[in-house]
């Protein structure tokens, strides 16, 4: 029987994976997270789109535009943030509270 091993002889020092191209430059292009308490990440977007708009508010056209989602899940944020007591609707427009 020979000594040699068979299968793959190389890379026998370092096995760490090898860093793709492709993930560098998604990792680097990638949005900062935005961190709110009990809120989730598409509706913490929706609720940092509004409280920039600040004491202009926002109509949820614009708000929709502003955070990329469609009008009927920006139209759920919001009536959850006016549950929670966060945001309130003042004729068409939508206001941060906080």
């Amino acid at each position: 029987m020979s000594k040699r091993q068979k299968g793959r002889r190389h890379r026998k020092v370092n096995r760490t994976p090898r860093p793709r191209a492709g993930s560098v430059a998604v990792a680097a292009a990638a949005e900062p997270e935005v961190v709110v308490p009990e809120l989730g990440r598409h509706a913490a977007r929706t609720w940092e789109g509004l409280r920039g708009r600040g004491a202009a508010g926002a109509s949820l056209e614009e708000l929709a535009a502003a955070v990329g989602y469609q009008a009927r899940t920006i139209q759920k944020h919001v009536a959850g943030f006016a549950d929670q007591g966060l945001a309130e609707l003042r004729e068409d427009r939508w206001y941060a509270r906080v």
